[in-house]
């Protein structure tokens, strides 16, 4: 996300079933609290679980730091934005990732805030 995604990344997002647009979400460190390992994967499993419940696309993906000093067991799911914001309510959540099907954004979740385009520096 520090890169506008290349046509051959686009075309391996959509290989992996992610040809629409999708958001990224994840249950870990709810309203942006430090929690224990232990707690961050029981809630992973509870999003998971909801998920599966649903009829969303969704792939499990790893949501790291540039130095990869932190990182957050996250979705893309496949679904429409609002749901993708009320899910992430649901966890939460301070924020998600959309990507629109060109660009990766953050979008508030709890946080009001206006859409940011990633990368921030394009």
């Amino acid at each position: 996300m520090r890169r506008v995604p290349s046509e051959a990344a686009i075309a391996a997002l959509k290989a992996a079933g992610l040809g629409q647009p999708f958001a990224i979400v994840t249950a870990f460190d709810p309203r942006g609290e430090n929690m224990s390992p232990a707690e961050n994967e029981k809630r992973t499993e509870k999003l998971k679980s909801r998920l599966r419940s649903s009829d969303s696309r969704f792939v499990a993906v790893d949501c790291c730091s540039p130095d990869r000093s932190h990182c957050e067991r996250s979705f893309a799911v496949v679904m429409p934005q609002e749901e993708a914001l009320d899910l992430a309510r649901e966890m939460e959540q301070v924020a998600i990732f959309w990507f629109d099907g060109a660009r990766f954004w953050i979008l508030g979740a709890l946080a009001e805030a206006d859409p940011l385009m990633l990368p921030r520096n394009s």
